[in-house]
């Protein structure tokens, strides 16, 4: 399974990181301004892409969102992170370079906003969820490495309209593991195109302002969770698994801000909150797992590098949440496998690299 980030509540974000953000003159003009925000109403979600080192990453990630059926209706806010060191800074500046000379992708509004300073990943998503949230209600969020089908917002944007009054539903992401799902004999029957679950997952992702600031960013106590064995047990299988990563992750000393998104799956379980999952088909793949990411996996093609299959433009939705434990546990298991596998084939080669080298 995969490690996973951390993240604080966005009311300490000023306090802790500061004005950290040298904004273009546009964005503060258009977005951020004195402008009564409550006032305007917006159909459209807005994206907002974290970018850092990795200009071809960015760039085939911003390319295949230009290509979007409602690129033209959408608002887009790239958020460029500082160098976190002197070799990171060749890279940062490449992708600044790339992201300056963009034009006439056809995006509704493109906006580039560059940190002063090294955030991290968690900065920066605290950072655009106190920007986004003073103009927009909800918002979509992606990672530099994540290829979009043109499908993908408008499932996003139908989505969080679905679910906008289902408070039970916490966020919605488009990923989900095709490859597992489209083979599943337990999905075959399913009458519905999304799912639900305690995992949460960042491969593009959306959430509402209020949910946002219900959060309890600050506070990962979970020794409530992993000491006691049924609150383990059936958060393992509702979460398809995702919460294991917490004992794992925390005791080879990953740091709160390494695991934002499965402290979110915690936090899911502990409010009986919920994730909308995709049942059949991925809108996004991840393109980075080739060791130049933040966990430096390097993963063969067709684990989570997948080729899309032909989603639906529009699912359908429910709101009769399961939450079976059995029904879960096969869905989880059959996830828990393509993940082993891709590990277990990422180590092989390792080693044969190693033995090859000498």
């Amino acid at each position: 399974m995969l490690e996973y980030l951390f993240s604080f509540k966005v009311a300490i974000t000023t306090y802790k990181f500061g004005l950290n953000f040298s904004i273009i003159a546009t964005l503060i003009s258009k977005t951020i301004g004195e402008r009564e925000l409550e006032d305007k109403t917006y159909s459209y979600a807005p994206v907002c892409i974290i970018a850092y080192n990795r200009v071809d990453k960015i760039k085939k990630t911003i390319e295949c969102l230009a290509k979007n059926t409602l690129a033209d209706k959408t608002d887009v806010y790239v958020f460029a992170d500082a160098p976190k060191n002197d070799k990171a800074i060749k890279g940062v500046q490449e992708v600044r370079e790339y992201l300056d000379s963009l034009k006439g992708l056809g995006f509704q509004s493109l906006h580039i906003i560059k940190a002063e300073k090294n955030l991290g990943i968690l900065g920066s998503i605290m950072r655009y969820g106190e920007l986004i949230f003073k103009q927009y209600d909800c918002f979509i969020g992606l990672e530099d490495d994540i290829q979009t089908h043109p499908y993908f917002l408008s499932y996003m944007n139908d989505a969080l309209a679905y679910y906008r009054d289902n408070k039970q539903v916490m966020a919605v992401t488009a990923f989900t593991h095709q490859i597992a799902n489209t083979k599943s004999k337990t999905l075959q029957n399913y009458p519905y195109d999304v799912l639900f679950s305690y995992a949460f997952h960042s491969w593009g992702w959306g959430m509402w302002r209020d949910r946002w600031e219900q959060i309890d960013w600050i506070h990962s106590d979970i020794s409530w969770y992993v000491c006691n064995p049924k609150h383990w047990f059936r958060g393992a299988i509702l979460s398809w698994f995702h919460l294991v990563a917490i004992r794992s992750s925390s005791s080879r000393g990953y740091t709160i801000g390494d695991l934002w998104d499965v402290h979110l799956s915690h936090i899911l379980y502990r409010e009986n909150k919920v994730c909308v999952w995709p049942s059949q088909f991925s809108y996004t793949r991840n393109f980075g797992f080739d060791g130049t990411g933040v966990h430096k996996f390097n993963f063969e093609s067709g684990v989570v590098d997948f080729e899309f299959a032909t989603p639906k433009e529009h699912l359908r939705f429910t709101n009769e949440i399961n939450l079976s434990k059995w029904f879960h546990f096969k869905i989880g298991l059959r996830y828990a496998m393509v993940w082993s596998f891709g590990f277990v084939k990422m180590f092989k080669n390792k080693i044969l690299k190693g033995i090859k080298n000498g």
